[in-house]
């Protein structure tokens, strides 16, 4: 899956976005950025780290977004 993201002009303030990006190569899933648009362009604010996203609908139906990731833990590299 790629990245989604979400962006809205609050009543006041600049207009925000939050990216959720996956990190195949990560040690969690997942990337949660927050942006704000500044003189035209958009600033990081922040970041979190997530092991795991879902989308909730109105009728409460849940669907995990998985990306598939390996782990390399210990072992010899390839040369």
């Amino acid at each position: 899956m790629d990245e989604l993201s979400l962006q809205w002009t609050p009543v006041h303030g600049p207009m925000r976005k939050l990216v959720f990006e996956p990190q195949p190569e990560g040690e969690y899933a997942w990337a949660r950025i927050e942006f704000e648009l500044c003189e035209s362009q958009w600033q990081e604010v922040g970041i979190e780290y997530l092991e795991e996203l879902s989308v909730v609908s109105d009728d409460g139906e849940r669907t995990s977004l998985s990306y598939a990731r390996t782990h390399f833990e210990g072992g010899e590299g390839d040369a």
